[in-house]
Order: structure tokens, then sequence, then C-alpha cells
């Protein structure tokens, strides 16, 4: 599966990019939105929902509520409120993380629970994301991207090379402290790097660098989160659209819980 993995990534990551450089915000809130439609579709799988229809409409709902999310939102303090709400959520779910397989009825066992659940994945983030397009320059927008795809490299190479202490053996047996200590410093070298590029003075490096380890750290939980309903409905990968990756849940499940940890961390820099 490597080569259809590097393939897929090959071809996907620079059109991206360019979508992020190139697109009015408008267009790429859209192309986003689609984005937030496959993977509440993917998501309505992990919670046991087969039906294709009873999915679409998950999925609709998830995109509806979405888009009344980010009406409000046009108001800073909504926004505000709708990033520390979903602040609060990720700290709800880190509890379940940490208790996991107790305490499972609590999340899982009421349908609307779980339907809501997807809805907090996914809302929050695609407010938040078109937020950071539309106030803040593409370098931003990239800066995200890289702090989570540096944070999950790190973590894999650091973690295949000397990781020994699990992180979380009953939600995903392949993490480790060490794995998630060195994505740290690899999303810190590339704050560095931003740091630098955008020649930003030093008296504001201490609030980018926490940025950096809360982005890395938050990036974990989203994968961590989305593997506590793998792991509860037997389900390896979200989908299979992207050949070698799995589904488009298994690619933004980190960017789920970073997205509104970064626009509001940058709101205090």
């Amino acid at each position: 599966m490597l080569l259809p993995r590097i393939l897929t990534a090959l071809i996907l990551a620079p059109l991206f990019i360019w979508a992020i450089i190139a697109m009015p915000t408008d267009y790429f809130s859209y192309l986003l939105l689609v984005f937030v439609a496959l993977g509440a579709w993917e998501f309505a799988r992990l919670i046991k929902i087969e039906q294709p229809l009873y999915r679409a409409l998950i999925s609709i709902s998830v995109v509806g509520c979405s888009l009344v999310a980010s009406k409000h939102a046009q108001d800073l303090q909504n926004l505000q409120t709708i990033l520390y709400v979903s602040a609060l959520w990720w700290g709800l779910n880190l509890y379940w993380v940490i208790s996991y397989p107790k305490n499972i009825q609590s999340w899982y066992g009421s349908g609307v629970i779980r339907v809501m659940g997807g809805v907090m994945l996914f809302a929050p983030m695609w407010v938040a994301l078109a937020n950071l397009h539309s106030n803040y320059s593409s370098d931003y927008f990239l800066l995200l991207m890289l702090l989570i795809w540096g944070a999950d490299s790190g973590a894999y190479f650091v973690g295949r090379a000397i990781g020994k202490r699990k992180l979380a053996p009953n939600v995903s047996p392949g993490k480790s402290i060490e794995g998630v200590i060195g994505g740290i410093v690899f999303a810190i070298a590339i704050m560095w790097a931003f740091l630098q590029y955008k020649h930003i003075t030093t008296d504001a490096y201490a609030g980018y660098f926490l940025l950096a380890v809360v982005i890395s750290s938050v990036s974990v939980l989203g994968d961590l989160y989305e593997s506590l309903f793998k792991r509860t409905s037997g389900i390896k990968d979200s989908g299979n659209i992207l050949p070698g990756h799995g589904g488009i849940l298994d690619r933004i499940d980190s960017l789920t819980a970073a997205a509104p940890f970064f626009l509001l961390g940058l709101s205090f820099i």
C-alpha cells in the first residue's frame, strides 16, 4: 500500500496547497464543505449507521449545522463563543480517551449523542478554517497544515525509532509518549522557520511556540477521538476513497481538533 499512498499524497497535496493560495475564500470554503459532507458520511458508518439514506441525512444535517454556525460566526463574539465551546468539548473528549473503555455508554450509547458528536466534530472545524482563510493570509493556513503534518511525521519517525511508553494503549496501541514529544519538537521547528520567514519580532516568539505545542498536542487528540469510534465499531478505516490513506475522515481527524484551537490561539497573539 506504500506506492498508492505516496502517489495519492503527491497528487492531492499540491492541489490542496494551490486551492489554499489561489481560491477566493467563498469558493474555498465550499470546497472544504465538500470534505465536511464526505467526512460526515464516513462518520455515520463509525456510529453504526449503515443505511445510505440515514447516512445521507446525517451528512446533510452536519452541513446544515455548519452553515448555520458560519452565519452566526460572522459576529466576532459569536465566533469566539463557538471556538470556546469547541475547546471545552475537546476537553471532554480527552476524558473519554483517557477513560476508555469505561463510560462508553456516555458518548456512544445514545443515537442522538452520536449524531451530535458528528456536528461538534465538523462544524467548528469548518467555521474555524473558513475564518482563518478569510481573516488571515494563506501563509497562516499553510502553517496550520504544516504543523499538523510535521507533528504527525515527527511522531511517526521518533515513535518508530525510540518509542517505548504507550500513550493510549486501549485506544491506539501504536502511539507512544516519545512519538508525541518528537511531533512537538518537529512542530516547534516548523514554527521557528515560519517566524523567520515572516520576520516576526522575538517578542511574539513565546506565544507562537506555545501555539505550536498546543496544536501538535490537540492534533493527536483528534486522531485518538476518531480511533475511539473505530475501535468501538470494529472498523479499521473510515472509508476507502483515498488509495493508501483510507477515508476523508482518516486524513482530517487531526484537523478537526487543531483548527478551532489554532484560530483561537491566533486571537491571543
